[in-house]
């Protein structure tokens, strides 16, 4: 027994030995084009663990690889170009697979790999392939020390995992992940500048980049990066309260900035322009705060789209884009003190079951559309200045929305209404001032085509103004603002001019003509540097009272007169003014200044030559 034993097993052995030998022996190195003209024809002839040559040339061939092969240019990549025709270049159906050396081209996919621990190396890998590198559900291959180069996307992965992307040079494309995680993207650059790839980190500053993608992170400060010309400018997978802020994102293939499942960042004071998709695109993400961004000439500004809720879009200047702020199955929003104007399509656009949204407070001009709303329901619009858009509002199949003190102001048409009945006015009564009187009652909006009269005087038209099956119950007779008193400022000032000459005295006569109310026992003159410039005297008047002040001479800080009673402005009404200079008082040489507070205009400056102009305005400050 101890015999046969022995004997079996060596026996086992020799014949183990064999089939190693057998294997090494059976590899094979296969050239093309000397024994097979394509490199398909080679593959589909090769054994597992071959190595096929490939000699200096073009070649127009889409290759796929659904078996263990080692395929490389002879002398590398200069030299030797495949060319897919559309179709994809090489498609790696098998694991273990190595592609080395070659310049690939004209593709739908450079390289599709649906298969595990394959090597990339060593290719240039450009020009007019749709993905440069598209990894789908794969792991574990290496990528490395290869050109991408002005590909639609330059490496994409998608449900893919532990991966590495080392050293390579990205140009004009770069770096996308869709649900792609453990991945290592170490030593890369685009455009020159560090591609930064991050996992699983926090409490980090990048401010030096070309491309930024954060995975899983936290607390990373984004900040004074120039981030243009790749794939998207920066994106983030499951990161949370992050700041990217005074960045310039811009002339990127897909978006500037992408987040998704990211929570609680701030995205604020960048330059985001001239990216071919969205300026910003939020998906599936909450709370975060998108403010006072410049957003211009993208395809879409910002885009909230599937269960983005909570997020806070304001004081953003967005336009020229082809649409402006879009939403999508997204609920609970807030998008205010917005400047958004000329865009192609809306201006806002609130679509597909996104509810309970809140508008205000924005200026909507010159969009194809100020605002639309279709299957949403439940919003509230109120604030907003709404001018010179085909349709100030339209709505589609949406319902119970509350749309008051807007002003609809010259679109050409203010609002139209298919299958939906909504609130055109406030749900409850509210007090408010108009004429200097006190009224509580319901508020709809303003519309500049509204030709009901208004014969109690309470600032609500006297019939309801019609849009289609549905009604505005309580239309305004004047713009919304109108019809609050704002907290009183105790200033009103011009400032100085940055060149106050030509000065010298004389009769100034103009109209001011605030946005709040305005308490004022006093003027000051700016005077011009060296001199005596003051003001003898001044007169503010509207239809019912004057109020005058007197200059006394060169006594206590004599640059100040006391008018006789106190000057109450309230918003925009229009005050004459009159005020006569001594000496050389600052003078602002424009025939309209906008200030802090309002407009101070000037009908004429006669000086004391007697030479009349209609561009000085001296230097004042109205204050208590």
């Amino acid at each position: 027994m101890g015999g046969n034993t022995k004997h079996l097993v060596f026996s086992v052995c020799v014949a183990f030995v064999l089939c190693a030998f057998a294997s090494v022996v059976s590899a094979r190195t296969i050239y093309v084009p000397d024994d097979y003209a394509k490199i398909q024809g080679a593959v589909d002839n090769a054994s597992a663990g071959d190595t096929i040559i490939v000699r200096d040339g073009i070649y127009y061939e889409s290759i796929t690889v659904s078996r263990q092969l080692t395929i490389k240019s002879e002398n590398g990549p200069t030299n030797c170009i495949v060319n897919g025709s559309d179709s994809n270049v090489f498609m790696l159906k098998a694991d273990e697979i190595q592609i080395e050396g070659f310049t690939i081209t004209g593709g739908s996919d450079g390289i599709y790999i649906h298969s595990s621990n394959n090597k990339i190396i060593n290719n240039n890998i450009s020009s007019n392939n749709y993905y440069g590198i598209y990894l789908y559900d794969s792991k574990n291959n290496s990528i490395s020390k290869n050109i991408i180069c002005s590909n639609r996307y330059g490496i994409d992965l998608w449900y893919s995992k532990n991966n590495k992307i080392i050293n390579n040079e990205f140009i004009k494309d770069g770096l996308r992940v869709y649900e792609s995680y453990d991945n290592i993207a170490e030593d890369n650059k685009v455009n020159g500048k560090p591609l930064v790839y991050l996992e699983d980190e926090s409490d980090k500053i990048i401010d030096n980049a070309g491309q930024i993608i954060l995975v899983r992170c936290s607390n990373i400060t984004v900040m004074n990066a120039e981030l243009t010309n790749t794939d998207v400018g920066i994106e983030l997978w499951q990161c949370n309260n992050c700041l990217i802020s005074n960045n310039n994102i811009s002339s990127n293939y897909h978006d500037g900035i992408y987040l998704r499942h990211s929570n609680n960042n701030s995205i604020s004071n960048n330059n985001i322009s001239t990216n071919n998709f969205d300026g910003i695109d939020l998906l599936d993400s909450n709370n975060n705060s998108i403010s006072n961004n410049n957003i211009s000439n993208n395809d879409c500004g910002i885009h909230l789209s599937w269960r983005s809720n909570n997020n806070s879009i304001s004081s953003n200047t967005i336009s020229n884009n082809n649409g402006c702020i879009s939403l999508w199955c997204s609920n609970n929003n807030s998008i205010s003190n917005n400047n958004i104007s000329n865009n192609d399509y809306c201006g806002i656009s609130i679509g597909r079951y996104s509810n309970e949204n809140s508008i205000s407070n924005n200026n909507i001009s010159n969009n194809w559309r100020g605002i639309e709303l279709w299957d949403s329901n439940n919003n509230s619009i109120s604030s907003n200045n709404i001018s010179n858009n085909w349709d100030g509002i339209y709505l589609d199949d949406s319902i119970n929305n509350t749309i008051y003190l807007n002003n609809f102001i010259d679109n050409a048409e203010n609002a139209y209404s298919h299958n939906s009945t909504n609130f055109w006015n406030s749900t409850s009564q509210i007090t408010y001032t108009y004429e200097d009187r006190t009224y509580t009652n319901y508020l709809g909006n303003y519309w500049n085509d509204y030709t009901g009269s208004d014969e109690d005087g309470d600032g609500i038209g006297d019939i309801p103004y019609s849009i289609d099956s549905d009604k505005d119950k309580y239309p305004l007779i004047e713009q919304f603002e109108h019809y609050f008193v704002p907290t009183p400022a105790q200033t009103f000032d011009t400032g100085r001019p940055e060149n106050s000459y030509p000065s010298i005295s004389g009769e100034f006569v103009g109209t001011i003509k605030t946005d709040t109310k305005i308490i004022a026992k006093k003027l000051y003159t700016y005077a011009c540097e060296g001199t005596g410039g003051r003001t003898e005297y001044a007169l503010i008047c509207n239809k019912t009272w004057c109020a005058e002040a007197k200059w006394e001479g060169y006594r206590g800080v004599w640059m100040n007169i006391s008018f006789n009673k106190t000057v109450i402005l309230m918003p925009y009404k229009t005050y004459n003014i009159t005020i006569v200079t001594g000496s050389y008082p600052q003078i602002h040489h424009t025939s309209s200044l906008k200030t802090e507070n309002g407009w101070i205009n000037c009908t004429e400056f006669t000086d004391a030559n007697g030479n009349k102009y209609n561009d000085w305005i001296p230097a004042i400050m109205l204050w208590s």
